[in-house]
């Protein structure tokens, strides 16, 4: 099972703490390169805005700075996406990235505070 996943429909984003970050990110596909921002990072997972972002399902690498992560898209909705990372990144990359932009992490939601069937959209 990948990392993260519950079972079927069922998979916690934010297991782990995040940072918000918004610099420039691109996304390596079969298809080709996509360019955007990355909107938020933890270990485990990225959320990245893009005028056409990937389908779900779709591997990819994720390149902002000089790090590169191999992902997954778990979601894609209109202009942003959310990825799943194939093996958990070092959190001192986390707090990092975070401090690329000034922003304080925070913390992660539990399972039981995110609504099932909802999703949210780029602020």
């Amino acid at each position: 099972m990948f990392q993260g996943e519950l079972g079927p429909g069922l998979i916690e984003r934010r297991r782990s703490r995040r940072s918000r970050a918004t610099c420039a990110a691109c996304l390596e596909t079969p298809d080709g390169e996509i360019f955007g921002q990355l909107w938020d990072l933890s270990q485990t997972g990225a959320r990245v805005r893009t005028a056409y972002p990937p389908e779900h399902g779709t591997q990819a690498l994720l390149k902002w700075g000089s790090e590169k992560v191999e992902c997954v898209v778990i979601w894609a909705e209109h202009d942003v996406c959310g990825l799943g990372f194939e093996s958990p990144i070092d959190p001192a990359v986390v707090s990092a990235t975070g401090r690329i932009v000034g922003l304080p992490e925070q913390p992660g939601a539990r399972l039981a505070e995110i609504p099932l069937g909802r999703r949210r959209t780029a602020p």
